[in-house]
């Protein structure tokens, strides 16, 4: 029988110990600071780009630069919950928003209203109800978008679009079927995805067709029979800093990311 020193015994106790004992390593938050979208046309390319600003010692979005001309500001209610979106355009003196109706936690009606700005102070000169959209859950998920948009000087009330959508187990949105109620016409879209983290994953965003779980990888559209693909360059953390997103063999848009730590 082999006999073994005390201290041997005694180290590989304490060893089995710190093992089973040791915390397990934080996970690292990254929130965007900075995003620049390049859309490539041929020979001809435009770039985009938008400023994360946030409100001072949390992950909530204060408000969004953007370099075509608007910027967008939330709000938030006593709970921290997302109350309102305004989306200033300067360009065009609108102000489009989305003001958001709770069921709990969940967001089950946004309400859309328009307002004319004015061309010097860029005040808002009236309030004009545009309609709203109705969100149905499985869950914590979105799986149907039901949009209605009121004509007629408040007097008419249309269905104007249905979406559904279906997610796989990690919660990333793989399929997507837009229904025109007024033409009838159809748009099928899936979706499949990689194990890295989306940039917008800390963020506190509404829901607005897509998932912000792992990062695209294809996107195929049935009816133009267009499938792109998306070829990610990741940093230490796992998150994307370049997304190239291709349409066959030619770039279509790149994505540049740049983040601070939560």
């Amino acid at each position: 029988m082999k006999i073994y020193p005390l201290f041997a015994i005694a180290a590989l106790f304490f060893s089995l110990v710190a093992c089973e004992n040791a915390p397990e390593e934080e996970e690292t938050i990254l929130l965007p600071v900075n995003m620049t979208i390049t859309l490539v046309q041929g020979s001809f390319t435009n770039k985009i780009i938008a400023d994360f600003h946030y409100v001072p010692e949390t992950n909530l979005i204060d408000h969004i630069t953007w370099s075509n001309h608007q910027t967008h500001y939330f709000e938030y209610d006593a709970s921290a919950r997302l109350a309102v979106v305004r989306a200033m355009k300067v360009d065009t003196k609108v102000q489009e928003e989305m003001w958001f109706v709770y069921d709990g936690s969940l967001v089950e009606r946004v309400d859309l209203v328009i307002r004319n700005l004015d061309y010097v102070y860029l005040e808002p000169l009236d309030s004009i109800y545009a309609g709203y959209v109705e969100l149905e859950y499985n869950g914590n998920q979105v799986i149907r978008e039901s949009e209605y948009e009121i004509t007629d000087n408040g007097h008419k009330e249309e269905f104007v679009r249905n979406v559904s959508y279906e997610y796989d187990i990690q919660g990333n949105l793989i399929s997507r079927t837009e229904l025109n109620p007024v033409t009838g016409a159809t748009e099928h879209m899936s979706m499949s995805y990689d194990k890295s983290k989306h940039p917008f994953g800390g963020l506190q965003y509404y829901f607005n067709g897509e998932s912000f779980v792992n990062n695209m990888v294809s996107k195929s559209v049935e009816e133009t029979e267009f499938d792109y693909t998306y070829d990610l360059r990741l940093n230490e953390y796992e998150y994307p800093e370049i997304v190239y997103e291709k349409l066959g063999s030619s770039s279509s848009r790149i994505f540049k990311y740049s983040y601070i730590i939560q």
